[in-house]
């Protein structure tokens, strides 16, 4: 099957808009580039992307993008979730993009994205492959599938390029992008880093290894690695007896998914055994599968803040790592599940100091070899803003709750976007809505490009449907503005 024709035009394939400053000094330069020969020295193959062809390479080339939101291959994924990302992660396509959908696109949003929001028509492709309870990521359905494969080559060799910009860049994507290579014979970008550098980057206990050696042990809880259920039970017991809380987490799992937050006082007094028996079968809950290493540590409460870095790193020869905005994200339940964000409203030294920080990680990870999205997670602990602890948490190597909105809204208004705040409702138990109806309780107060630069942007048609919730984005002159109205378009959501 052609595809249709692809016309390049003045926007850019994904709109980058830095907004906060921030140096590193020569030496200290130099200080991050021999910790980023240390990890590459020890991990040989951290940056490597050889085994896909030399038409292959990280970045962003010229011709359509391919955006596949898919977070089948992050532990713990929950079933039944994947479409969510699939429409969230479709907001990012250009008029004449491909997207990769599992099902048949949802109409009533395809018009929504298209006109109410004007971002155009997309090119959607559903590539088929075996159900299941596990069902295959969608870059490898796609380059199992024949009809789509072909599609998304005939797409590639007449536009003489594609740029393929997955959730996150694990395996899959990779292997998508050689194999078109090789069938096109032309350069196949990938907006991710190397799918190794990938791992790494979004696993927790290799992240608090990079930030002790680029800031310090004192820039992170205390945090350790158990690499059986007895070390784990021991580290546990022992932290509990001089903490009010401490957590287990499956380090490569996304955000809270694979979060067990439990009080001290549950389990000090408790023989090993029993601990041992307690936490395998919160883990079994989770979807965890006997997989080693498991991180424990403190788990910090209360916070001050949890503020997020939203950075884009772009390969070394372009420059620093750069920074698009510091939010301050809403964290629930004991797991600190993530339910939304606002930028931040912080004293200016510590925003200062989370951007430094995040630069020279983010400087690090650019001479590993990273490309692309990367949000970075902290903690401040203490009494009060100013002599607060700065504790870096996670590294979100992949598009996120935050970056994805952030990105359209960069697109949408560029240099003069509004303040927005982000809500991310996805496990209420509410009373399922058609979208096209949630559209019309909503309608006066839709965010309207074009017409307007205060409203409602809604970024999944799934869990309005489900009766799970919503994911949405409210636009206006302020934050506290845009908070009122994320509340009021709730109360119109679930009256």
């Amino acid at each position: 099957m052609r595809s249709e024709c692809f016309s390049p035009d003045l926007e850019p394939q994904i709109p980058i808009i830095p907004r906060v400053a921030a140096t590193v000094e020569k030496e200290e330069h130099r200080r991050l580039r021999r910790i980023a020969a240390e990890l590459a020295q020890d991990d040989p193959h951290l940056n490597s992307t050889e085994a896909f062809g030399r038409k292959v390479q990280a970045g962003i080339g010229a011709g359509p993008l391919l955006v596949i939101g898919d977070t089948r291959e992050i532990a713990l994924t929950k079933q039944g979730h994947e479409n969510s990302f699939e429409y969230r992660l479709s907001l990012l396509a250009r008029r004449g993009d491909a997207v990769l959908f599992s099902k048949t696109v949802h109409a009533d949003f395809d018009h929504y994205r298209a006109e109410t929001l004007g971002l155009g028509n997309i090119h959607p492709i559903y590539p088929q492959g075996p159900g299941g309870r596990r069902p295959l990521p969608l870059a490898e359905r796609c380059l199992n599938d024949p009809n789509s494969f072909d599609e998304v080559a005939s797409i590639t060799k007449d536009a003489g390029g594609l740029t393929l910009v997955p959730h996150i860049g694990m395996g899959s994507a990779w292997c998508l992008a050689g194999a078109l290579a090789r069938a096109t014979g032309v350069s196949v970008h990938v907006a991710s880093a190397p799918p190794r550098l990938t791992r790494r980057a979004n696993d927790k206990l290799w992240f608090a290894q990079l930030i002790t050696k680029t800031l310090g042990p004192a820039a992170l809880p205390p945090t350790f690695a158990a690499h059986s259920l007895a070390a784990l039970a021991w580290r546990m017991r022992l932290l509990a007896r001089n903490s009010r809380r401490i957590v287990v987490k499956v380090p490569d799992s996304a955000g809270s998914a694979g979060n067990i937050s439990l009080d001290a006082c549950d389990i000090s007094d408790l023989t090993l055994g029993a601990i041992r028996d307690r936490i395998i079968g919160m883990l079994f809950t989770l979807g965890w599968r006997d997989t080693f290493p498991l991180l424990v540590g403190l788990w910090e409460t209360p916070a001050l803040s949890s503020p997020s870095v939203q950075m884009w790193i772009p390969p070394t020869s372009f420059g620093p790592p750069l920074i698009e905005g510091i939010f301050e994200q809403i964290l629930e339940g004991t797991e600190g599940a993530f339910a939304g964000s606002v930028p931040a409203d912080l004293p200016a030294g510590v925003q200062r100091r989370l951007a430094i920080e995040a630069t020279r990680i983010g400087t690090v990870l650019q001479h590993c070899g990273y490309f692309g999205r990367c949000s970075l997670d902290a903690l401040l602990v203490g009494d009060y803003h100013e002599d607060a602890e700065l504790h870096w948490i996670e590294c979100n190597g992949r598009w996120g709750g935050v970056s994805i909105p952030m990105t359209i809204v960069n697109r949408l208004f560029g240099l003069n976007a509004p303040r927005f705040v982000v809500t991310q409702k996805i496990d209420r138990m509410d009373r399922p809505l058609r979208f096209l109806d949630a559209l019309q309780r909503l309608d006066d107060i839709l965010l309207k490009p074009g017409r307007n630069k205060q409203g409602i942007m809604l970024l999944s048609p799934v869990e309005i449907e489900s009766g799970r919730g919503v994911q949405m984005v409210a636009c206006a002159k302020t934050s506290n503005a845009a908070r009122e109205l994320s509340r009021h378009a709730e109360k119109r959501l679930f009256a």
